[in-house]
């Protein structure tokens, strides 16, 4: 397969896709303000130990919702409903220990979290997993295991995942190098509004022939039918 004509072109953008990539998924549920007039239930119903409970209470306080925030307190109330196999409170425990928010920064804690998360499903979770992985933050690099989660985080509609998973084609790490795939998943990354997927995608594609581009459209069908 011929590589694009205009190579370094191509080289700067995707430069420009892997610092946008460089950030990490930490969208917390939003309570609406009027939840608040039921945080006395919130409070009573988590010290009895409801888990769903006490990761509501964690939002309460994480977001200041009728009171001042409280990350620390955030903190242990998601501990709790984490300890409970709570999948949300697991995920926002690992933002905050990964942030150092709420208490001092925690990567390999951060790490396991996410992985609990991520293997309930949890696409943000996986993703976040990921790029801990590929980059060797809290847990040892594994390219491999990153382009796993990096999928399932993809296949769940996270177009950073996609987007990455693509540049992990492009370069073949923890995958074999294949263009056709790599520009597969930086369409659906694409479509899915990535900020700067769309300039890395069309630069890398500009110099393919028709029957490559047809290549990548059947390969861009066949991955939307398979998830």
């Amino acid at each position: 397969m011929n590589w694009p004509t205009s190579l370094a072109a191509a080289s700067l953008c995707v430069a420009a896709l892997v610092c946008s990539m460089a950030t990490f998924a930490a969208t917390a549920q939003s309570l609406p303000p009027d939840w608040g007039e039921d945080l006395d239930w919130f409070e009573a119903a988590a010290s009895a130990g409801n888990a769903e409970a006490q990761y509501r209470l964690g939002l309460f306080l994480e977001q200041g919702i009728k009171r001042v925030s409280d990350p620390v307190e955030a903190r242990r109330w998601y501990a709790r409903a984490a300890e409970q196999d709570h999948g949300p409170a697991q995920f926002r425990l690992a933002s905050l220990l990964q942030s150092g928010k709420g208490g001092p920064v925690n990567a390999e804690a951060a790490a396991d979290w996410y992985r609990a998360a991520a293997a309930k499903g949890m696409a943000p979770a996986q993703y976040n997993l990921a790029v801990m992985l590929e980059r060797g933050l809290g847990v040892p690099e594994s390219p491999t295991e990153a382009a796993g989660y990096y999928e399932a985080a993809a296949r769940s509609g996270i177009g950073a995942a996609a987007a990455n998973l693509g540049l992990m084609y492009l370069d073949g790490r923890g995958v074999e190098a294949d263009l056709v795939m790599a520009l597969a998943w930086l369409t659906l990354a694409v479509e899915a509004e990535t900020p700067g997927a769309a300039a890395a995608r069309d630069a890398l594609i500009a110099g393919l022939g028709e029957g490559e581009r047809d290549q990548v459209a059947e390969r861009v069908k066949a991955l939307k039918d398979s998830s």
